[in-house]
């Protein structure tokens, strides 16, 4: 007879395991990477005794999985089989999907974020300016001045991340608003990973999260938030670094210029044609679109976008697989947050933003390529599973 999750320890240690991993993956891959392995260990103990069911989410994670195999396998005259191992820590997707079911769960997984986030930010306040600073110094030709040095430490990951945890703690500040009870920690977390996500200086992200806030000020905010959201974009656009960043963005859209639209019109349309089975998974390098663009960004591996990366590496096949298993991860998202509305403000709050959360992975993924980014692929996955309906019930 099946064993329920709250009858074994090993389950036990297995959600606090993994919601330390999501903590910890925020600023630190390898912390993350190794305490969610250190999860497995009890999580497949509990699965062995309980026997669950296992995520239909599954389906389309494994399609895409075998189809991603295949294309390695058979595409690839000298396949590099340790780049695909990255597509095992999707192992997050069907831990979640059985370890975080209810209310009280995802509230403690958007703590996990939170508190992880404001770690990320407070190294992002130090590290960024420090590293600018060092590469003033070391390359003032390479740095035009100190603006530009702080736009060339920014990261992709950090700033993906960030906006994870910002709508993680406005989820959580929503939720002490609603349960009338004290909220300034969590406000303070919110203002440094405000910060932090500014200094990161990622137009991308930026651009996501002011869209999720729009979402969150339809959904849920009042006027009194809307008008601070203003003031913070408003005080935003003043900083010299921020405007600088943001007038390069007609760059992106100049095919002569290597970046995304050379990458984008020129690069992907003679890959798929010339290989329409795939290149094979994680394959692309930057000598195969430079031998299509010579002026394409160097040291890129990829396209700067999901759908169009896994189109020239799983072949179409594998893209339809893709779409197959995203557009399943967001309906499930938006019936968990369908089916929570009727327990109370906090659950509908907390599957909200778990539905925004996954959200902007998939809008940021228009034009970054985060399905690659180990860290990435554990948020993900974490946050796809958690949107799995499973419990949708008052926290004891």
């Amino acid at each position: 007879m099946a064993v329920a999750l709250e009858q074994l320890p090993s389950a036990l240690w297995a959600r606090r395991l993994l919601l330390a991993a999501v903590l910890l993956v925020t600023f630190s891959v390898a912390l993350g990477q190794f305490v969610l392995a250190l999860a497995c260990v009890p999580l497949a103990y509990w699965v062995w005794r309980a026997r669950p069911a296992p995520p239909p989410l599954l389906i389309p994670a494994l399609l895409f999985l075998a189809i991603a195999w295949l294309t390695l396998a058979f595409n690839t005259a000298r396949p590099d089989f340790s780049r695909i191992t990255k597509l095992l820590w999707f192992v997050a997707l069907p831990a979640a999907a059985w370890l975080l079911r209810d209310e009280r769960d995802l509230r403690a997984l958007l703590w996990a974020f939170a508190l992880g986030c404001a770690v990320l930010a407070l190294r992002t306040l130090i590290m960024v300016p420090l590293g600018a600073w060092k590469l003033l110094r070391a390359a003032p030709d390479y740095a035009q001045n100190f603006p530009h040095a702080l736009t060339l430490q920014g990261s992709m990951p950090d700033g993906q991340m960030l906006m994870l945890g910002l709508v993680a703690t406005l989820g959580l500040l929503l939720i002490r608003r609603a349960e009338r009870r004290p909220a300034g920690l969590v406000l303070a977390l919110l203002l440094l990973q405000i910060a932090g996500f500014i200094m990161n200086l990622k137009r991308g992200s930026w651009i996501v999260a002011l869209l999720l806030l729009v979402i969150f000020v339809l959904l849920k905010l009042s006027w009194k938030h809307t008008l601070v959201i203003a003031l913070v974009v408003i005080g935003a656009l003043c900083l010299p670094p921020v405007r600088a960043r943001l007038t390069t963005l007609e760059r992106d859209f100049n095919p002569a210029v290597g970046g995304r639209a050379t990458m984008w019109l020129h690069v992907a349309p003679a890959l798929i044609k010339a290989h329409p089975w795939g290149l094979g998974y994680r394959q692309l390098t930057n000598e195969k679109m430079r031998a299509v663009a010579p002026n394409v960004e160097r040291d890129r591996d990829h396209l700067h976008n999901n759908a169009l990366t896994v189109l020239v590496e799983t072949g179409w096949a594998g893209l339809a697989a893709y779409l197959f298993w995203m557009g399943w991860a967001l309906v499930d998202a938006v019936r968990r947050w369908r089916a929570a509305q009727p327990v109370s403000e906090a659950a509908a709050v907390a599957a909200l933003v778990l539905l925004l959360m996954f959200a902007g992975l998939l809008l940021n993924g228009v034009v970054e390529y985060n399905f690659g980014t180990s860290r990435l692929m554990i948020a993900a996955g974490v946050i796809m599973g958690a949107g799995v309906l499973g419990r949708v019930a008052k926290p004891a």
